[in-house]
């Protein structure tokens, strides 16, 4: 009796093929295209290469099926139907730099072709998304020329889309280059002329270049443009009265804040420095070049990207002239330290102006914010605690008492301070963040119900889309959260963004136990060269979850090649080689998380090293010996291969002994085994006084299969051939299974339930004879540490059975106890014991059938 030890589950390769659905998408795009084609048919190689390129684009082969339609192309290029088709298979090879020549060579031949018009469109809309995310990626680092080189490039494929002009323009603008910020602004001025921010952002730049008249001109004609929002309206109010300040016009700024109340945060500053100015009771000093800039904000929603402005933050510009304003003064000098991170002198002089003037809430702000960026969240906190106990606090400062709750770990005071400022009126740059980190702690404290009452009702764009989605994925509503985790990849604005919407997209979708859409999904997203923003590593493990052993294994590799490879992964890695039958480099990988472990660089137990341990055993094995002696009744030994003629009745002793090889290179395919081995069978002792020793020697050779990683089944060919007179030349084909559970030592466990059942058919050819072997074991190990950690005494109960049509009665049933003792060894730092003795004695009673199931039944072996 043979036995594989317990077997790993293995996974099931699902492979989705969406080739066809393309296919008949083009096939139907391209009909009426050829129907309005009046050319001359296809034939000869034209016809051949285009019939070549539909049949691989249908099987998804998109590069082949790109190649053919390039050649129909050649040789035929005035059918538009075969032009279409190379677009398309550019396409769906993600070729976009080919697929947009592809089209503009088509429209040079087909010009206003509505169909190439509608692809080229789309073709250089993507193209466009690239250099666009490099350009924020670029400005986020402070490359400023690495951005309006990427801005130009994304202007120059999407010359419509007004959010790559804007994002050109912050580009110049944060490279200081004024005058190509203008031409710039102008430019987009003239594409959408009703769009106030450009607008807006040009007469900034205007005023920048001192050119005060042309920047009051253009804030005019912005306030001047129909449909605005109310909100929007304020805002450009808020900019031009900063202008305004900046030149010195007081009554101009009081004029344009005049519709506000002045208790408006938004607006407080500023009315109080223009009626200060206006009273003469300060001045403002400036050429109009200081003036604060405004801060844009562009979301994306169905309808496209859409760009946004709002008055910053600002501080007191005016210088009083009377002691009654020593407290504006101070706080004007706690700003300035501030700016030079003096941080200590801008808190002493914002304490000095909450002393001048404690009614006035922009000088508690200050010193709130002086304090929590000189990472103080308890000073802060206490600050706004006395300013809302005085009565003094706005909406602003119970925002920020919120941050510095949170800082100091009081997440639900922090979400009680968010919702207070939220209701009172936050101005409108302030309400995304506090949202956010409304929401952001709502998940975190898993509290999502609040996380979705604290989303706004409309105009979700990427950032609350996502959060919405996590918190429908707290709550359990997964459907809901794959929804608008498809509609934050819609939205997303960066690489980043879209990565991180189609991950969790894929992780959903395994939550939801949707495999195949999950690998179609990855699939996708690899071909397309999405997911790159995610660490190789990271992704590998997507690569996992949905079933592509073989790019994951890539990633893992590539990992590693870069010096990126996590200890932890190395063990992850070697079991993908395994699935991907590369053995040496399975043994490679595990060997390295082996000495991950003993350097203390990864966190594993025992048991999961001595699991890894036990595979690197079974991918090194190539060859074993196992050999075995057993006493029994005559019939009832597990070695079926002697030609006994004693009574069923009578006890016998039988010798056996296996040398195997495995062949290296496909011997063992992740658990699925194949051997060819040569074994000895020979009687030591006959009860009833037949023939032992060299007469009864039986020769066997053959090849056993084990075809499936995850299912104990042997599948087995053996040529019997006789080396003494009382054995017998014959043909066997046997059939094996085995399900074990604890029979394997284990690191940490010292006893464990244990239990296998056998089951075994045999065929003989020569000699028509059909045998069949069942047998169970259930019981409990205990390893028995004070003698040796690797010695293990198993007592069990059995039940048996067995079938010989040799015999006269064919059956017979048993059921008994019985013990084994079992010694593990040969291991090194990098395998599990691989060898074992054992010695098992049991005693059966008969159920039912003939007397061979009763008795005494022992063997004695060895596995090396």
């Amino acid at each position: 009796m043979f036995i594989w030890g317990a077997v790993r589950p293995g996974r099931r390769r699902l492979r989705t093929a969406i080739g066809g659905l393309l296919l008949s998408l083009v096939l139907v795009s391209l009909a009426g295209a050829q129907a309005a084609d009046p050319d001359r048919p296809l034939e000869g190689e034209a016809y051949s290469s285009a019939e070549e390129a539909y049949k691989a684009f249908g099987r998804g082969d998109y590069q082949a099926a790109a190649g053919q339609a390039a050649t129909s192309v050649a040789l035929r290029p005035d059918i538009l139907r075969l032009r279409l088709l190379l677009i398309d298979s550019l396409l769906a090879a993600g070729n976009l730099g080919s697929a947009e020549q592809a089209t503009s060579a088509a429209l040079a031949t087909f010009s206003a072709n509505q169909e190439l018009e509608s692809r080229q469109a789309n073709i250089r809309q993507r193209l466009a998304q690239q250099p666009a995310g490099d350009g924020y990626k670029a400005l986020e680092r402070g490359d400023t020329k690495a951005a309006i080189r990427a801005a130009r490039k994304a202007v120059e494929y999407g010359p419509d889309v007004m959010s790559y002009r804007l994002l050109l323009l912050a580009a110049q603008l944060a490279d200081n280059s004024l005058a190509a910020a203008a031409e710039t602004a102008s430019e987009a001025i003239k594409l959408d002329p009703g769009n106030y921010v450009p607008m807006v952002w040009r007469g900034y730049i205007y005023q920048k270049l001192g050119n005060r008249p042309l920047a009051a001109a253009d804030f005019k004609a912005a306030l001047a443009l129909p449909d605005l929002t109310g909100s929007e309206r304020k805002q450009i109010r808020l900019i031009a009265a900063d202008a305004a300040l900046a030149s010195g016009e007081a009554r101009t700024a009081q004029s344009l804040l005049q519709p506000y109340p002045k208790t408006d945060p938004s607006v407080v500053v500023r009315i109080g420095d223009a009626d200060a100015a206006a009273e003469g009771k300060a001045t403002l000093k400036g050429d109009g070049k200081l003036m604060p800039m405004p801060v844009q904000d562009c979301r994306d929603t169905p309808y496209g990207s859409v760009c946004s402005l709002q008055a910053p933050l600002v501080q007191s510009i005016a210088t009083p002239i009377d002691k009654k304003a020593e407290g504006i003064e101070a706080a004007g000098k706690a700003y300035e330290a501030s700016r030079a991170k003096n941080y200590g002198l801008a808190i002493e002089e914002a304490k000095k102006a909450i002393a001048d003037a404690p009614e006035i809430a922009s000088s508690r702000l200050l010193l709130i914010n002086l304090q929590l960026t000189a990472g103080r969240p308890a000073d802060a906190e206490a600050t706004a605690d006395r300013a809302i106990a005085e009565g003094v606090a706005n909406a602003e400062i119970y925002a920020q008492r919120g941050f510095a709750r949170s800082r100091n770990g009081n997440d639900r005071g922090a979400m009680a301070d968010w919702e207070i400022a939220l209701a009172r009126g936050l101005p409108a740059e302030q309400v995304r963040n506090v949202r956010l980190a409304l929401v952001d702690i709502a998940l975190k404290t898993k509290d999502p119900k609040r996380a979705l009452r604290s989303l706004p009702r409309a105009g979700l764009d990427y950032e609350f889309t996502v959060r919405r989605a996590y918190a429908y994925q707290a709550l359990g509503r997964k459907e809901e959260a794959l929804r608008d985790f498809r509609s934050a990849e819609r939205l997303s604005v960066t690489n980043v963004q879209r990565d991180g919407a189609i991950q969790a997209q894929i992780n959903t979708l395994l939550e939801l136990d949707r495999k195949p859409e999950a690998r179609a999904m990855f699939d996708t997203a690899i071909a397309a060269g999405q997911l790159r923003s995610i660490r190789d590593a990271d992704l590998a493990y997507i690569g996992v979850a949905v079933g592509n052993d073989k790019v994951a294994l890539e990633l893992f590799d590539r990992a590693k090649a870069n010096g990126a490879l996590p200890p932890r992964a190395t063990i992850d890695a070697g079991y993908t080689a395994m699935r991907q039958f590369q053995n040496p480099k399975a043994i490679a990988y595990l060997k390295e998380g082996i000495d991950a472990k003993a350097d203390g660089r990864i966190n594993i137990d025992d048991q999961k090293l001595f699991e890894t341990r036990r595979t690197v055993a079974d991918l090194t094995r190539v060859w074993g010996v196992n050999s075995s002696i057993s006493y029994g009744k005559v019939g009832s030994a597990p070695n079926p291969f002697l030609t006994i003629n004693s009574p069923a009745s009578t006890y016998t002793s039988q010798l056996g002994s296996e040398i195997y090889y495995r062949p290296e290179e496909f011997g063992n395919r992740n658990g699925a085994l194949f051997e060819v081995f040569g074994r000895l069978f020979e009687t030591l002792y006959d009860q009833a006084g037949g023939p032992t020793g060299l007469r009864t020697t039986q020769g066997m050779a053959g090849a056993r299969w084990k075809p499936f990683s995850d299912h104990n089944l042997v599948l087995e060919v053996d040529k019997l051939f006789r080396l003494g007179d009382a054995a017998r030349d014959d043909t066997l084909l046997r059939a094996a299974y085995s399900y074990t559970v604890g029979t394997d030592l284990r690191a940490i466990d010292t006893h464990w339930p244990t239990w296998y059942i056998y089951a075994e058919v045999d065929r003989f050819f020569e000699k028509t004879q059909l045998v069949g072997l069942f047998e169970g074991r259930f019981g409990h190990s205990f390893r028995l540490d004070p003698i040796s950690r690797n010695l293990v005494f198993f007592p069990h109960a059995v039940v048996a059975a067995s079938y010989d049509d040799s015999f006269a009665v064919r059956d017979a049933y048993s059921a008994g106890l019985g013990g084994s003792i079992r010694y593990w060894f040969g291991e090194t730092k990098y395998i599990a014991p691989p060898s074992y003795w054992e010695l098992t004695l049991q005693y059966r009673f008969r159920l039912a059938g003939d007397k061979r199931a009763e008795g005494i039944f022992a063997q004695t072996s060895i596995n090396y």
